[in-house]
Parts: structure tokens; sequence; C-alpha cells
């Protein structure tokens, strides 16, 4: 029993040496932990302007909701959303039997209507094989009579209306919002897609009052998107809305550098370098 006391009483005296040793007070741990963390810094080396940073939106400057014309069904959709199109490809189809049919028809009553001209042409003493010694009277006499002023107009309407059920891109760009499905009864006014043009992107993007000085039109600024931190895209200030809102805040557009893969509506960080003094 003296021994397990005596043991005891030597691992007490031990502990309370080292909780005694100097410098092993809380504020003591703290200091050393601070200077774990700013381990490596020179506090020799000057220190580096602040950047004023702040969240904007990307803004397509380019897009067209392209939209149907006409009340049919819809016979089939070209694109998917992602999709680079070139001005003037299909995006949809709707069906034309009918316009089909009323351009095959107006294009022969244009033939019947040219051999009735030319019997006009020929009562009158001319001969329809050289048209170019028909005086112009004759040959104006010639299109009334045989209707044919008529049946081109018609023709041309039935070829307009054709042309209606083909849904094409404005312009080269990129597809998104894809609503159009094949089989479906498309009333006209319906969204077929978006058409973006990825040349053209503006970022939008609020700023104090007190800071608007800082960025004239022309201001360059730089643009992080929030999912690619490791890309930034140059940028520059084109239009300052003259309103200020309630948080004491102006919207501001920047038009980002032709070359970049930013997405319509996509959050960046919107960084501008302040001055060395």
């Amino acid at each position: 029993m003296n021994r397990i006391w005596i043991l005891s009483s030597v691992l007490l005296l031990t502990a309370c040496q080292q909780q005694g040793k100097p410098g092993d007070s809380p504020e003591a741990r703290d200091t050393t932990v601070i200077a774990e963390v700013h381990k490596g810094s020179d506090p020799r080396e000057p220190a580096q302007p602040s950047d004023f940073q702040t969240m904007g939106k990307v803004v397509a400057a380019r897009y067209a909701d392209v939209k149907f014309e006409t009340t049919l069904p819809v016979v089939r959709v070209t694109v998917r959303n992602g999709d680079r199109v070139r001005m003037g490809q299909l995006l949809a189809e709707q069906e034309a039997y009918k316009q089909a049919n009323a351009v095959e028809q107006h294009q022969r009553e244009i033939e019947r209507a040219h051999l009735q001209m030319q019997e006009v042409i020929i009562s009158q003493g001319y001969d329809p094989e050289q048209m170019d010694r028909v005086p112009q009277r004759v040959r104006h006499i010639a299109e009334v009579k045989s209707g044919l002023l008529i049946a081109q107009n018609q023709l041309a309407a039935a070829r307009n209306e054709l042309k209606t059920t083909r849904v094409t891109a404005p312009f080269d760009g990129i597809v998104a919002n894809v609503t159009a499905r094949a089989g479906q009864l498309a009333q006209t006014g319906d969204v077929v897609c978006r058409i973006i043009s990825p040349q053209q992107m503006d970022v939008e993007f609020r700023v104090m009052e007190t800071d608007l000085g800082r960025f004239p039109i022309g201001t360059a600024i730089s643009v992080v998107p929030v999912a690619d931190e490791h890309t930034a895209y140059d940028a520059k200030v084109t239009e300052v809305n003259p309103v200020v809102d309630e948080q004491g805040t102006v919207m501001l557009r920047a038009r980002v550098s032709a070359h970049n893969t930013l997405f319509d509506g996509m959050h960046v960080s919107v960084n501008l370098k302040t001055p060395q003094p």
C-alpha cells in the first residue's frame, strides 16, 4: 500500500511541474497557433493593391426567340439544346401538305396563263417567240387578259405560306431553350427555341453609387465565372443605367471579349484592379 501511495505522489508532482513551465499559458499557446497560420508570410513585402469585386450575371447581347408563324402540327424538330447552327439552317418543320399543293396548283395556273398570253399576242399580229419585238402596251394587255399577273401573285403568296412552315435560324449561334416537340400542334407565336450569338456576351452587375466614379464607360474589368474560377475574361464597361435603386446601387453593363465560353444567365465575379497610388 505504501508503494502505491509513493508512486501516485510522484506522478502528481511531475504533472504539476509540467503545467507550471513558463510560456505554457493559454495566451502563449494562442500566440503559437497564430504564428503557424501566418507562417511563410514576409512582412517586408509591400502590400498589394486591393481588388474591387462584386457579382454579376452574363446576358446575351444578341439573341432571338424563334417562333412558329402558323398553326399546324409539328413534323420534326432538327436541333437540340447546345447545337451550333448557321443562318438559314432548318430548326423545325410543320406539316405542309396543303401549302405544297397550293404552290403546285398555282404553278399550273401560270403555265395556262402563259399559253393564253401567247394566243392574245398572236391575235394582235405578233410572234410570241420574239417577245422583244412585241410592244409594251400589247404585252401588258396580253398579261391582263390571260390572268398571268394574278397567277404570279397567287404563286408568290402560296410559296410564302409554304415557307412559314419551315422555321430557320435567323443568324449563326447556339440553340437554347428548345420547347417544340414533334407531333404537337403548334400555335402561331409558339416558341421553337432561342438562338444565342456566343460572340456577343455582356455582363450586368451593380455597384454602390459611391463607387460609380470608378466605372466610367470604357473601364476595363475582369470577369471570372463561378463555375470556373481559373478562367478570366477581359471586358469593358459599355453602359451605365442612370438610375439608383432603393439599395443605393447602379446597374452597369460590360461587353466581354469575343472569344469566350460563357452561358447566358451564368453568374460571374466582376473584378476591378485598384490602381497604384
